[in-house]
Order: structure tokens, then sequence, then C-alpha cells
């Protein structure tokens, strides 16, 4: 068996957005999650998805940030217009996209739609008509009852039963410590380099932004390379972080310019996956956490790059750092 899966994304993400169970935790990265959870849970049922489209108004937050990692993991944007009154078009185009596999498909044997919206009664019952499996993925207190009526409840996924605890939950410190610090970059990273922690004043932020949530480590790291540079190429990363520190007089890195400045330059041999995949394991091992902090300037919170000074691979980072100005 094959399966399409089609997700409303702006559905799923406003969905789980009102859940006070979820605060702290950044939707976006959950609403990944889930649908990197979605695929695992197909490939183990022996219908691995061979087809995907997200929908939403990806113009706007958090489409502008999240429609790359959609194309990533194969479930390719599409584009919905707005109209005045808020309303998109999404459940047209995933209707149209559904109807075109069930006629033009014939190897795929499931259809796959994460919404729970009403108007998806229709498209549901045409796929039962044209009798392919059909599964609906929502969360059941936002799901249409109408729809689960017409469906039946055995062919509904909860979402929220896909959302992987162990990598969902924020590692977050009992409380807030001196010695750990957080960075922020300008996205430009100097060619010389300078000591790592020596001259760091004990607090250059003194107006930091409220912090509005912790990024959760949903990510499989598989795009990470497999060889043996590995270990080299993470605390690599590390020094990168901590130059950044002091080149830019501040314990915050903005973590989306630091990924296109100074990772691209310096891992220029890896591609966008693979430098992601470094950060991930920085946050895995406990070395650094993602914080989103409250934007000024825009409706939508940045993130920055958390650091525990204390970790093993950060203290190792330092020294190195000192050896190599004691050398020069």
């Amino acid at each position: 068996m094959h399966a399409a899966v089609f997700v409303d994304f702006e559905n799923l993400f406003l969905s789980l957005k009102g859940r006070e169970e979820l605060g702290g935790l950044r939707i976006r990265e959950l609403s990944l999650g889930i649908l990197e959870q979605l695929k695992e849970r197909l490939h183990k049922d022996k219908a691995p998805m061979v087809l995907g489209r997200s929908y939403a108004a990806f113009d706007t937050y958090p489409g502008m940030e999240v429609a790359h990692d959609l194309a990533l993991m194969g479930f390719d944007p599409q584009y919905v217009l707005v109209g005045h009154a808020g309303k998109n078009s999404a459940d047209v185009q995933l209707a149209c996209d559904v109807c075109r596999v069930l006629y033009r498909r014939p190897d795929i044997d499931e259809i796959v739609i994460v919404s729970g919206d009403r108007d998806f009664i229709p498209i549901a019952r045409q796929v039962l008509e044209e009798n392919r499996e059909l599964r609906v993925v929502s969360i059941p207190d936002n799901t249409s009852g109408d729809l689960r009526m017409r469906v039946g409840a055995d062919r509904f996924w909860n979402a929220l039963d896909l959302i992987d605890v162990d990598k969902s939950e924020p590692k977050l410190p009992a409380a807030p410590v001196p010695d750990k610090v957080a960075a922020a970059s300008n996205g430009a990273e100097a060619a010389s380099a300078s000591p790592l922690a020596a001259d760091m004043a004990e607090d250059p932020d003194e107006h930091k932004a409220a912090i509005v949530g912790h990024i959760p480590v949903t990510w499989h790291t598989d795009e990470l390379p497999t060889d043996s540079h590995v270990t080299d190429r993470l605390n690599q990363c590390v020094e990168l972080i901590l130059r950044a520190q002091v080149r830019h007089g501040s314990t915050e890195v903005w973590l989306s310019p630091f990924l296109k400045g100074p990772m691209s330059h310096h891992f220029s041999g890896l591609v966008h996956p693979e430098r992601r995949a470094l950060i991930n394991e920085l946050r895995h091992r406990g070395v650094i956490q993602i914080e989103e902090r409250e934007n000024q300037y825009a409706d939508h919170p940045y993130s920055v790059i958390v650091v525990d000074s204390m970790h093993p691979m950060v203290t190792s980072a330092t020294e190195r750092s000192k050896k190599q100005d004691e050398a020069n």
C-alpha cells in the first residue's frame, strides 16, 4: 500500500495553539513533529507516504518560516489565497488535489487528510466511494462531529497521540542562573577569531526581551552526517556560537541569522538540513536550548540560542580557545 497525505497546516497549527497544556512550547515545531510522527506511523503500517501536500497562506507567520521545512519533509507547500474576511481557499485546493489523485494515481491506496474541518465531508465521501482507504488526522475537540459520523471513528487518528513526548518536552533548568548564557548574532561573522569567554561581561544584555516559550526537540537528526567527523563538526558549531557572543558583545545569538550566516559560511560543504541537524543534535545533548522571545517589532516571536556554559562540550571549547590564544 501507498499513501498520499494532505495537510491543512493552518487548521493543525491553530488547533494546537489554543491548548493550555501545550503552553510554553513552540506550536510550529510541534506541528512539524506531528507530521514527522505521522510519516513514521504510516511506514510502520506498511503504507508509506509517496505524495504529500500542505496548504496554508505561507506568506504570513508561521507559513513564511515553515514552508521550507515542510518541503524538505515531503509535504510540498501549496500557497492558498486569503479573502478580505480572512477565509482562505485551503479546503478547496486540498479537495481538488485529492480528486486528482483518486482519478490519476491508481497506485495510491490510502488518502490521509490532516484536518477536522466539516468542509471535508464531501471529499471524504468521495474517497470512500472510490474504494480507497481513508484516514483523518485531527484533534478530537477540534473535529467536526458531522465529519466523524460520516467517516467513522475507526478512521480517525488523534493528532495529540502523534506528539513524541521525549522530543517535545523542553529540558529546562530548575531556575535561571548566571551560568546559562543566551546569545544573539546579527548574522555576520568576521574572519578573524577572538577570545570566547574571558572578556564577556557578566550581563551585557540588561534589557532582554521576555521569554515566551521554549522550542522542543521535535526534529529527527536523520540528516546528520554519519561519518567520523560528526563530533568535530559539533565542536566547531559550539565554537561558532561562543565566538558570536564575544564578537557582537551580546549574550543572545539569533537562531535564523546564525544558521544563514556563520554556519552557512563555515560549513559551506553541508546543505541546510545537515547544518540544522547539527543544531538539533546539540539541543538533544543538552548543550544548548532554543528560546522564543517577545518581538516588539512584529506579531510573532524570534528565536535565540541559549548555551549551557557548564556543559563539557562548552568548557572544552573554551579551553581550546585559550590555548590557541596563548599559542598566538
